[in-house]
């Protein structure tokens, strides 16, 4: 919405004055999308003629309007389907997106909803963090992801930008399997907050749409005042984009991958990673949870860049009667572990495996090309 406006000291006749309602209507209506405190500058002109004689033409005042801040923000899921876990877990991580849908820049405040209607568990908030590390997923601790701190580091997003945001759970003992809890990421601008005194669309106080406030907006490009903010279509309560819901599900058992290159051997006994360098990996499966996880096989698809060495296959456990950990996939159809040439694939079937049995090692080796 425009509504700070400045004219200059000329006046202007009644036609020029229509001439003038008509382009500023004009000049609001294309204003959507237009970045807060832009002004638009606009005159009319009047052309006329006095017995046949042309009088030349008249100019308006210049009419100045500066576009008010529209305040929007959109919360995705990012998870799709349910996220399975573990009964109980201490860290179950589920991942959304803030996306500033307005025309302003602006600091949003992040809340986390945990008792949610409908499910039937409460996960417990264990913590919130930024995505800041340019890593895809999350990482804590040194080199990690930032830890969200409400009020200290609400996250300022210029218009149509977007940040990650991770929310870690507990999930409670003695659990159901396929129980389900409902976990929903809430996004308010400080701007709504600090006007409205509430961040719960819930409150009575929590602004309907198109709530204007005045001078709360971004300052003016000229370096005047304030313009004024104005509460987004985003916040209907009927559709409410700036929520978000993830949904945690119990799983009886949840297998978890961690991947590590353990040692790395140059051609000259050190350990840079050259062509011809030997790296050796490590694959640490572990099984969570009360269930079976039935049929477990892990693969691993080498790239281009590197060529596995023959008979480096290892593991921890022993494998299934038929499986041998030799490479040479023999017999056919029912050894299914070893390296496959056609697709650089290693690969290794456990068979069942009970949760809570223990850590699964797999361990190869390959060199750089």
């Amino acid at each position: 919405m425009i509504s700070s406006i400045r004219h200059g000291a000329s006046t202007v006749t009644v036609t020029g004055a229509i001439l003038l309602l008509c382009a500023w209507c004009t000049q609001f209506a294309s204003a959507v999308g237009t970045v807060a405190g832009e002004d638009i500058n606009n005159l009319a002109q009047a052309d006329y003629q006095i017995g046949g004689v042309a009088q030349g033409t008249v100019n308006s005042n210049t009419l100045q309007l500066f576009v008010d801040e529209l305040l929007d923000v959109v919360v995705v899921n990012d998870n799709g389907a349910q996220v399975a876990v573990t009964s109980p877990s201490a860290t179950a991580e589920l991942q959304y997106t803030v996306t500033n849908t307005g025309n302003g820049s602006e600091a949003f405040r992040l809340i986390v909803d945990n008792a949610v209607a409908g499910d039937a568990f409460d996960p417990g908030l264990v913590q919130i963090y930024l995505e800041s590390n340019a890593t895809p997923g999350l990482q804590t601790g040194g080199g990690g992801d930032t830890i969200y701190i409400t009020g200290t580091n609400d996250p300022l997003l210029a218009a149509d930008s977007a940040i990650i945001v991770y929310v870690v759970d507990s999930i409670p003992a003695a659990l159901n399997q396929n129980d389900q809890g409902f976990v929903e990421l809430r996004a308010v601008s400080s701007t709504l907050i600090a006007q409205s005194g509430t961040d719960d669309p819930n409150n009575a106080a929590f602004p309907a749409v198109g709530t204007q406030y005045v001078g709360a907006g971004d300052q003016d490009v000229n370096g005047g005042g304030n313009v004024n903010a104005v509460v987004g279509t985003s916040h209907n309560l009927a559709l409410l984009l700036i929520r978000a819901r993830g949904v945690f599900e119990v799983s009886a058992a949840l297998v978890t991958l961690v991947k590590n290159a353990v040692s790395i051997t140059d051609p000259f006994g050190g350990a840079t990673l050259v062509p011809g360098s030997i790296v050796e990996y490590q694959i640490v499966a572990s099984v969570g949870g009360a269930g079976t996880a039935q049929g477990l096989i892990i693969s691993d698809v080498l790239p281009g860049e590197l060529e596995y060495i023959p008979a480096s296959l290892g593991t921890n456990v022993a494998l299934p009667a038929g499986e041998n950990i030799d490479d040479d996939l023999v017999p056919a159809g029912v050894d299914n572990t070893g390296y496959v040439a056609g697709t650089t694939t290693v690969s290794v079937a456990l068979g069942d495996i009970p949760g809570g049995a223990g850590n699964v090692e797999i361990t190869f080796q390959a060199t750089v090309k």
